[in-house]
C-alpha cells in the first residue's frame, strides 16, 4: 500500500508511512483534512470520519450498520449520510490493512460482513489520539487571538 507523508512523519509495520493526521494516499488526500465529500454535509464533523471509524471498530467489531448508528454519537450522518460513503471508507481501511472484516451468519438472514481494526490500524488510532493534544492548543491559541480582534 503507497501511504505517503505530505511532510515529514514516521515509518509505521508493514513499510506503512503516515504522518498524523493527514495522509496521502496515491497522490489523493484521506484522514483527517478531506476535500468536501458529496453527500455528507459541510459541517467539520466529516473530516473525523476516519478516526471515529477507527475508534468505533477498536472499541468493538461491528457491522456497517451498525457504524452508521454509532456515527451519530459523534454527530456524523444526523443529517442523513449516505451509506456508500461508510462502505467505501471500509473498503479503503481494510485494503490499507488497517481494518480486516469476517463473515458473522449467528443471526437471522444473510450472513453480515464484521469489521475490526488490525494492530496497525490501533497504531494509527494512537497516533490520531496522541496528535489531538497538539491540534487543541493550536486550535485555542487561534481562538484567543481571534477574540483579541477588533471589529
Amino acid at each position: 500500500m503507497l501511504w505517503r507523508n505530505t511532510h515529514e512523519g514516521t515509518e509505521g509495520s508493514c513499510g506503512t508511512h503516515f504522518h498524523h493526521p493527514r495522509m496521502t494516499h496515491h497522490g489523493r488526500m484521506t484522514g483527517g483534512m478531506p476535500i468536501d465529500i458529496p453527500g455528507f454535509g459541510t459541517d467539520n464533523t466529516r473530516r473525523f470520519l476516519r478516526p471515529v471509524v477507527m475508534l468505533l471498530l477498536a472499541e468493538e467489531p461491528m457491522h456497517g450498520y451498525e457504524l452508521m448508528g454509532r456515527l451519530k454519537e459523534f454527530g456524523i450522518g444526523q443529517g442523513g449520510m449516505d451509506p456508500s460513503l461508510l462502505y467505501r471508507l471500509l473498503r479503503v481501511l481494510e485494503r490499507a490493512g488497517l481494518a480486516e472484516s469476517s463473515l458473522d451468519d449467528s443471526g437471522s438472514g444473510p450472513a453480515r460482513k464484521v469489521y475490526n481494526l488490525t494492530p496497525e490500524g490501533m497504531e494509527v488510532l494512537d497516533m490520531w489520539a496522541a496528535n489531538l493534544d497538539e491540534v487543541s492548543d493550536l486550535l485555542n491559541r487561534f481562538k484567543q487571538r481571534h477574540g483579541k480582534l477588533s471589529h
